[in-house]
């Protein structure tokens, strides 16, 4: 018999559209657009979502790929 592993997705509450998440990184006091947003999500892999015809993506993961991408770029 078999173990069912189940695949990870994100919580309801974690997914935003794109333009929220770029407003949400932008308070942090690096400015980013959605088109950062975007290759940000072609760079460290982040999954995509469709929310009645948006696209939506995780937060949580998004702020990895931004604190990942801030570190590359302090690396030179």
């Amino acid at each position: 018999m078999a173990i069912a592993i189940p695949s990870p997705a994100p919580i309801a509450n974690d997914l935003c559209t794109l333009k929220e998440i770029a407003a949400f990184l932008s308070e942090s006091g690096h400015s980013v657009s959605e088109t950062t947003v975007r290759r940000y999500i072609e760079r460290y892999g982040v999954c995509t979502y469709r929310r009645k015809g948006r696209v939506v993506a995780s937060m949580s993961a998004l702020l990895r790929a931004q604190r990942d991408e801030l570190d590359r770029q302090a690396a030179g």
